[in-house]
């Protein structure tokens, strides 16, 4: 006769699914009939542990500590953003007004000192600071000194 069956036909005529070459043989071989019995007496035996067996549980202190570790590196990642807004914002942060005026009133204090034609001018007062720094070089300013100096440039 033929050849005796493979794993996968074995597996197939366990599981009820063996075409009619595959029950022929198995009917007239004797050691493949034997292979069938012992094949499907293991299957009988997975089944019946994996049956009785306990589901396996969850271990609860791991996730609790894997939460503990979640939660911690979010703490810190909050601190940090906190920080970072609080203390690290503050250096680029834009200044209040007061502070701001009195720095463009030493600023427009250096300057009128140092581009001053006649002598040491008044101090500037902070009212009259931002007005003065904001001017344009297109006023009048250009003109004049363009005049005076003849036209040449």
């Amino acid at each position: 006769m033929s050849r005796c069956l493979s794993e996968e036909a074995l597996e197939r005529a366990a599981a009820e699914l063996a075409d009619d070459n595959e029950r022929a043989h198995l009917a007239m071989c004797v050691a493949c009939a034997a292979r069938r019995r012992r094949l499907t007496a293991d299957l009988a035996q997975i089944t019946l542990t994996l049956a009785s067996a306990p589901v396996p549980r969850v271990d609860r202190r791991r996730a609790a500590r894997r939460w503990a570790a979640i939660a911690t590196a979010s703490a810190i990642a909050a601190g940090t953003i906190l920080w970072v807004e609080v203390v690290a914002w503050r250096v680029v942060h834009r200044m209040p007004d007061a502070a701001q005026a009195e720095q463009i009133a030493a600023l427009a204090d250096v300057s009128t000192t140092l581009f001053s034609l006649d002598g040491e001018p008044a101090r500037v007062h902070e009212d009259d600071a931002v007005p003065a720094l904001q001017v344009d070089d297109d006023d009048e300013g250009l003109d004049e000194d363009h005049a005076e100096s003849g036209g040449a440039s």
